[in-house]
């Protein structure tokens, strides 16, 4: 109860203002939109760089975490393709989306600022390159099975293009890159960037949560339930449960097996709703996945951390 109520309900508490901001109005949806690019494209880039540029961090990563993060996401990426194909008889570009959202959780709006407000600063580099790995392995994925699926492109060069430039052009990837690469030249900040930096940072986890919230209103639940729980519950219940498994099973440090299946307890993020609305495809049944999951989400992640945070 005292984890509930001192970290799990804060971060739910400031989502629920961002949507009550937008449900009644006084963030409208074109300045919901706004918080949104700005989180996205200026504050959560902004705070990637600034953690990565800090050599302090370390260089060393275990890579067993990646292992126990995204080979359990690609899991559960899998089974929900093979069980929409199945049950829904989904297209492949519908079964793309639909296996992104059972492995993409809200790492940068929601992740980053549960990670680091519950472990601290210990922690950062495997809580950035879970939002790294999410993007570099997911994206070419999805974008290549929504190119095939759509009959966007009938050639390989043009799939290739399609996947090269949603990661080239992906501002958590440019930045974070950015970071890593001045963190290794142990250069240091000049004062004025390091304050604007800081800025951004600091901004980037009220912001994104409250952006967050704003954007869940007025997305439908009455349509398509089957569907939804499908992608939910894989997001929610199957994700973790095998970051936790196979954790287990390679023997990973207790404070990264935590970090690693808190991340994957996460629900559906928002870039699914993106990547679904820039090639309109799935666009209302995903919208109303991350509702759901979100809502969800209260319980579920609550429980995570109430048995994985210290």
């Amino acid at each position: 109860m005292e984890t509930l109520l001192n970290i799990s309900l804060p971060f739910f508490a400031l989502i629920g203002t961002g949507f009550a901001a937008g449900h009644y109005g006084i963030l409208p949806p074109a300045a919901a939109a706004g918080l949104n690019a700005f989180v996205f494209r200026f504050a959560l880039p902004g705070m990637l760089f600034m953690k990565m540029a800090d050599a302090s961090i370390g260089a060393d990563f275990d890579w067993g975490f990646v292992l126990a993060y995204s080979g359990a996401g690609l899991i559960s990426f899998a089974v929900c393709v093979i069980a929409g194909r199945l049950l829904f008889r989904s297209r492949l570009d519908i079964s793309g989306i639909q296996g992104m959202a059972a492995a993409f959780g809200n790492v940068g709006y929601m992740g980053l600022p549960i990670i680091l407000a519950v472990f601290g600063e210990k922690v950062v580099l495997p809580a950035v390159m879970v939002i790294v790995f999410d993007h570099v392995l997911l994206l070419p994925l999805v974008t290549a099975m929504i190119q095939i699926g759509g009959g966007r492109h009938a050639s390989a060069s043009g799939i290739l293009r399609a996947v090269a430039l949603a990661v080239a052009r992906n501002p958590l990837i440019i930045a974070t890159a950015l970071g890593l690469l001045w963190g290794g030249l142990h250069l240091p900040l000049p004062a004025p960037v390091a304050a604007f930096g800081n800025l951004l940072a600091n901004a980037a986890a009220p912001c994104a949560l409250f952006a967050l919230g704003a954007t869940l209103v007025g997305r439908p639940l009455s349509a398509g339930f089957p569907e939804l729980a499908l992608m939910s519950a894989c997001k929610l219940l199957l994700h973790p449960l095998l970051a936790f498994g196979i954790a287990t099973l390679i023997g990973l440090d207790p404070l990264l097996r935590a970090v690693a299946v808190i991340e994957a307890s996460l629900p559906i993020a928002t870039n699914v709703f993106i990547m679904a609305r820039a090639y309109d495809v799935y666009v209302e049944r995903t919208s109303s996945a991350i509702l759901f999951s979100t809502i969800c989400a209260v319980v579920t992640v609550s429980a995570v951390l109430a048995v994985f945070a210290p």
